[in-house]
């Protein structure tokens, strides 16, 4: 049998964070360069994965491979996103592209969102396919370059399987991770398993005043002053906590594990869900999400000189939707929440929340 060489999974991961596959926001500023080398790099060091399969590129960014199985009639697909976000230098202890070693670890951009993952799914199957393996189905590998950005890369490889009659009966992308800090109550490290995914939506709220002038005569609140009581408006009334049915599941599985006087919120948790709802604004960030559509402002523009009252304020709001949330209704939440009748809410791009998925149990 072929063993697994540390040395090469770690060369080979470092040559990953090394190539720069930042995704913008503007398709402009992203390097397709880097984009193209990660693609050869796939291909120069898991050949194997070409020989024993196929492979395509899905429209500027995407790879699509298939590795035949002995039927076609129930594929399933494991994918992982190539490109990540934009890395601050000031921000790093070390290169965020260096793939430096310190303790036992690889620092870099992508390290663990995800090309962690995008490296294991390519080394352990070229490994099995070395050794012989041949799968009762076939096996799609997907790997999307647009993801941090919700660009078109993924509905691109969706229309292609569609197109070529491709229905999956198991899709695993990269999920949530094992954390101690996820369920309060739980004693032991829980491993986050995601069966639905929330809806990811960008939009801008903007406020115009043509009445600009000098910063030596302003007004009571200029556009930007407006814009940012809006901001604080936003953060202080935000969407309602509610639990969605994974998480009521999510609870009831975990009750076996909690001590016994928390058994019974756990064990019917709908009972219990007004008190888990006020408790959510103090359990972290982690919790607030399992059982909320969070909103994050990450964006505020205006002038970029001192003295020149600004004419136009805009603010990025970034919103991960919760199961039964729409981009409308996140729209009116927020154009209700901004207080301001002349702020003005655009959807810049968006996808709903998805379905539940299918829950088979033996």
């Amino acid at each position: 049998m072929i063993k697994l060489l540390r040395s090469k999974i770690l060369d080979d991961f470092s040559s990953m964070i090394r190539l720069k596959t930042v995704s913008c926001e503007d398709p402009a500023k992203t390097d397709k360069e880097e984009f193209r080398l990660f693609r050869q790099l796939i291909k120069e060091r898991y050949p194997i994965l070409f020989e024993k399969g196929e492979g395509w590129q899905i429209g500027e960014y995407g790879v699509l491979i298939r590795i035949p199985g002995r039927s076609k009639d129930a594929p399933s697909v494991l994918m992982a996103h190539m490109d990540v976000v934009p890395a601050d230098r000031d921000g790093w202890i070390c290169d965020p592209f260096g793939a430096e070693e310190r303790d036992g670890r690889i620092y870099g951009r992508g390290t663990l969102d995800t090309k962690r993952t995008l490296c294991s799914v390519l080394t352990a199957m070229s490994w099995h396919l070395m050794n012989g393996f041949v799968p009762e189905n076939d096996i799609w590998l997907s790997f999307g370059g647009e993801e941090e950005t919700c660009g078109s890369c993924a509905s691109e490889i969706v229309s292609f399987l569609e197109e070529n009659h491709v229905k999956p009966v198991f899709v695993l992308d990269e999920g949530g991770s094992v954390i101690p800090e996820g369920m309060p109550g739980v004693p032991r490290q829980a491993a986050m398993i995601g069966i639905a995914e929330k809806g990811t939506a960008n939009y801008m709220l903007s406020i115009e005043d043509m009445k600009s002038g000098h910063a030596s005569v302003p007004p009571r609140r200029t556009v930007i002053g407006r814009l940012a009581r809006a901001a604080a408006a936003i953060e202080d009334h935000p969407f309602p906590a509610r639990l969605s049915g994974p998480v009521k599941l999510m609870f009831r599985e975990l009750a076996d594990q909690v001590p016994i006087y928390e058994k019974p919120v756990f064990s019917h948790p709908e009972l219990a869900s007004p008190a888990i709802k006020a408790a959510a604004s103090f359990l972290g960030g982690t919790f607030q999400a399992m059982v909320r559509t969070t909103c994050a402002v990450t964006i505020m523009e205006g002038r970029s000189s001192f003295n020149v009252l600004p004419d136009r304020a805009a603010m990025g709001v970034n919103v991960r939707l919760l199961e039964g949330e729409t981009l409308e209704s996140v729209a009116e939440h927020l154009r209700k929440v901004s207080g301001d009748p002349d702020i003005r809410v655009d959807l810049i791009s968006g996808s709903e929340p998805s379905p539940v998925s299918e829950i088979r149990c033996r």
